[in-house]
């Protein structure tokens, strides 16, 4: 019994020590403001007080009209949360940043997975696959960190709170698209904490328009799988529909290329042509014996009489024998951050609906639309992506078979070797460029 007695005095002014530093939290605030804000495909705007000496939940135009008694436990936390918050660390498992970690994964992918394809055809080899993505906590701290910040032009939340004592006023503001509504910007910082946002969607009212449902999360294993499914499972799934579908072009192609990517589409496009998508077979298709940064963009029509992929390996070497002298293709293979993707429709570089699509963009251009007919015979269509520290350059080419080198298109803020501005314009440009 003279033991339990130290035990119980040291458990007591422990708890004591809790209540103490828990009333120095909720003493250290006079009033709670919040602004509700969406615009977008509906509109409000809220804005709702507490007060400390009551703890009521009321409308910051009209105080007497109250909406609710709020939890003291409830704002102790957002206190505590709001006061002690410092830069997220984003090198951590951005996973935490949502509370969840690898045995949530382990514990939910299945379940995951299968709300995510209730309505939506599937197979056990995708089933597989998938399960075994999502169980990657790896991959999962690459998804988790995308769902944060805003970049929809439809869609504007916007929550901001402030803790307001005598002294000076703590605030908290975010506009966050996603569930959660992450980062949440404070004192300069970017803070990554879902339940923040939790306990602020608890403070808001149920029965008007507000930012609550986004603030608790709601959706939230959805927009994660749909993420996982885009980045990491989509190909895969197109890739085994097209090879199971056709697994004889598979067969022949894969004698002297590596499929990198295959789906079948119904394509109505600068590459096909026509009014209405017709049934292809587009694929992504590199010989490590060319290069590895090389790669042949090859689309194919489903009827293997009329459009027989065997027109690829017939005409490879041509074409790669053809480019050697070319300056583009050069670079492409000295650049250690390129791929360059040589086009190929059934049976040529530049297909008719390409070379109709180039012609409207030579008009747009004050350029006549005629220049270069006659010479397209045996052009190569070709594309070169270039990336340097977090930017990418795109261009687009036409090499004519006399040599003419045609910079159809041009996207980012650098381009090969040329100087930074030699560019008076992006876009469609249709510019003939000589290079040595």
């Amino acid at each position: 019994m003279n033991k339990l007695i130290p035990i119980i005095l040291i458990t007591l002014i422990c708890i004591q020590n809790v209540i103490g530093q828990n009333d120095i939290i909720i003493n250290n605030w006079d009033k709670i403001v919040i602004h509700d804000v969406y615009v977008g495909w509906s509109y409000f705007d809220n804005k709702f007080q507490i007060e400390k000496e009551d703890l009521l939940l009321t409308s910051l135009e009209k105080p007497d009209s109250i909406i609710k008694k709020v939890d003291p436990k409830l704002i102790n936390e957002i206190v505590g949360l709001l006061q002690n918050n410092g830069e997220s660390d984003l090198s951590k498992e951005s996973m935490s940043f949502f509370e969840k970690d690898s045995l949530w994964l382990d514990q939910n992918a299945a379940k995951l997975w299968k709300e995510y394809r209730k309505n939506w055809k599937t197979t056990k080899e995708i089933d597989s696959i998938a399960i075994g993505a999502i169980k990657d906590v790896r991959k999962a701290n690459k998804i988790a960190i995308s769902l944060q910040g805003s970049n929809r032009t439809d869609d504007y939340p916007f929550v901001f709170i402030q803790l307001i004592n005598k002294n000076d006023t703590l605030s908290a503001s975010s506009n966050g698209q996603y569930p959660y509504m992450l980062p949440w910007h404070i004192k300069k910082h970017k803070v990554y904490n879902s339940r923040l946002s939790e306990l602020i969607a608890e403070l808001l009212p149920d029965k008007v328009p507000t930012n609550k449902e986004r603030l608790s999360g709601k959706n939230f294993n959805y927009h994660f799988i749909n993420e996982f499914y885009r980045e990491f499972i989509n190909d895969k799934e197109n890739y085994l529909e097209a090879r199971n579908k056709y697994s004889r072009t598979f067969k022949l192609l894969e004698k002297e290329f590596e499929i990198k990517r295959a789906e079948i589409v119904d394509m109505s496009s600068i590459e096909w042509g026509g009014d209405f998508g017709r049934r292809c077979l587009e694929m992504s298709l590199k010989d490590s014996i060319v290069s590895k940064k090389i790669e042949f963009y090859t689309i194919f029509g489903t009827n293997k009489i009329m459009n027989s992929p065997k027109t690829i390996l017939y005409k490879k070497d041509k074409l790669i024998n053809r480019l050697k002298l070319n300056p583009v293709y050069n670079y492409t293979l000295k650049c250690d951050n390129c791929l360059g993707e040589i086009h190929w429709v059934n049976s040529k570089s530049l297909s008719k609906e390409a070379e109709n699509s180039f012609k409207e963009d030579l008009a747009d251009n004050g350029i006549d639309k005629n220049k270069y007919n006659g010479r397209y015979k045996d052009a190569i269509f070709y594309e070169l992506t270039e990336n340097r520290d977090t930017e990418t350059s795109f261009s687009r080419w036409i090499f004519l078979k006399d040599g003419t080198l045609i910079l159809w298109e041009y996207r980012g803020n650098y381009l090969m070797a040329f100087p930074k501005g030699f560019f008076e314009s992006k876009g469609y440009i249709c510019k003939e460029i000589v290079l040595k």
